[in-house]
């Protein structure tokens, strides 16, 4: 039996656990350094190329839900393992695509296979405690959140090295032995017993498929409505069409795949959400934005901007362990938008004539900020969270993260659909300072509740 207080930690079954975990966030930031001199092989612009970005997060958008709900339904550990089966395939297609349309199907492959580590690993994780009747040790659930952060971060730097090393295809080709290192390590996860069989008309319904769908064509309307080069309000009607439609159906689901009825409910958590997709959209902003301009401005090599990416990485693992004990939640989201401000007074700095130095300064400072959001966030979320729904209320939180990532690919494919040069990368600054207000408003009710609090 395991024991939690005194017991050894649980090696074994964390290990696939934390490397299925990590691939999503991995592989979502590797193709940051990767990006410009893949679309050169195939003769893209880097605006064609964001497709590459977006793909990936509009089927991860829908699919974390969805294989957190077959893993409740089947088997946590199978869905688990078809994950890294989808990840296998979509690195075999990856490195050997014949066009630049393979690599899109590749991409949205892996964001299915990628997309079943995180709720599979929790629904494992929360299994396996349970069976002792004791709750998930705060080490073995931060070990989690800090391990993908580490490998989001860290996606610049080994993309960067891969592709010096390998080419493009280096980035595709990591997931086959990671992939391979990971199934062998899942024969420590215990079988789930055999559950009830469904009948289809069952199925259905804790599913949601219409819900499935109807949320899929709204993702898809807003990206297409994102993606045009001028903006055109008639396009505008069947995005707020689909999102009223959506919120109407799942209103009625007993089983619903976006749970409108608890956002409702917590106007406090739903707030939780927007400062998610805001501060989503201005780190994938910068962590594919940046890349791209030292390799296209500056005229570094992918190993090179790898290596201007290694403070940013260091400093926001660093912070991120420095205050994931803290429980000071609006002095973590205070700082971290002060130090988001201060990041896109940084990146306007940004030009052909500035210093390496000034330029190693600034990614000091875009680790730091990327540390303090990721971690208060998260601490926010879960102080937020009704004990009863926690699962549901984390899986939509992944949701609006991935909302930000599509926004900022879907920019970036418009304004460096001609090219990248300074004036272009400033205007990322000033959308990711417009996004950076949404999050100083949202300090004011956090403020009123902390103030509530201490008095």
């Amino acid at each position: 039996m395991l024991s939690i207080k005194k017991g050894p930690f649980p090696y074994k079954f964390m290990l696939p656990i934390l490397l299925g975990t990590m691939m999503n966030p991995l592989n979502s930031t590797m193709l940051a350094t990767a990006l410009i001199p893949l679309c050169n092989s195939f003769g893209k612009s880097v605006g064609e190329g964001a497709i590459l970005v977006t793909s990936l997060y509009v089927t991860s958008t829908i699919a974390q839900p969805l294989m957190g709900r077959l893993a409740d339904i089947f088997s946590a550990k199978k869905i688990n393992t078809f994950g890294f089966i989808l990840v296998l395939v979509a690195a075999l297609i990856g490195m050997f695509a014949p066009g630049f349309s393979w690599l899109v199907v590749s991409r949205i492959i892996l964001g299915l296979g990628t997309s079943a580590a995180y709720p599979s690993a929790m629904a494992l994780i929360n299994k396996k405690y349970a069976e002792v009747q004791q709750p998930v040790p705060g080490n073995i659930l931060g070990l989690v959140g800090i391990s993908a952060q580490v490998s989001m971060i860290l996606g610049p730097v080994l993309g960067g090295l891969l592709t010096q090393w390998l080419g493009w295809k280096g980035i595709f080709f990591i997931n086959i032995p990671w992939v391979i290192i990971a199934i062998y390590l899942s024969s420590a996860i215990p079988n789930d017993p055999v559950k009830e069989q469904l009948s289809r008309s069952a199925l259905v319904k804790k599913l949601d498929i219409p819900g499935i769908l109807i949320f899929t064509l709204f993702l898809l309307s807003m990206l297409f409505l994102l993606i045009q080069h001028t903006f055109t309000w008639q396009l505008m009607i069947p995005v707020l069409a689909l999102l009223l439609l959506m919120i109407l159906w799942e209103r009625g689901q007993e089983n619903p795949f976006i749970d409108v009825r608890l956002l409702a409910s917590k106007p406090s958590l739903l707030l939780v959400y927007i400062r998610a997709l805001a501060t989503s959209y201005i780190l994938y902003t910068m962590l594919y934005g940046f890349p791209q301009w030292l390799e296209g401005v500056r005229h570094f090599d992918p190993a090179q901007t790898g290596l201007f990416m290694l403070p940013d990485s260091i400093v926001a693992i660093a912070t991120g362990l420095l205050i994931s004990n803290s429980k000071k939640l609006f002095a973590q989201n205070f700082l971290g938008v002060i130090f988001m401000l201060i990041t896109c007074g940084g990146i306007f700095m940004l030009n052909t004539e500035i210093s390496i130095f000034m330029i190693v300064v600034i990614t000091v400072i875009m680790g730091i900020a990327e540390g303090l959001n990721l971690i208060a966030n998260q601490s926010l979320l879960n102080a937020e969270a009704p004990l009863a729904q926690k699962g549901v209320s984390f899986g939509l939180y992944r949701t609006f993260a991935y909302l930000g990532a599509i926004l900022s690919g879907s920019q970036l494919k418009v304004v460096f659909h001609t090219g990248i040069t300074d004036q272009k990368f400033h205007i990322l600054s000033f959308t990711a300072l417009a996004s950076c207000m949404v999050l100083v408003i949202l300090l004011i009710p956090l403020w009123r509740r902390h103030r509530s609090y201490a008095s």
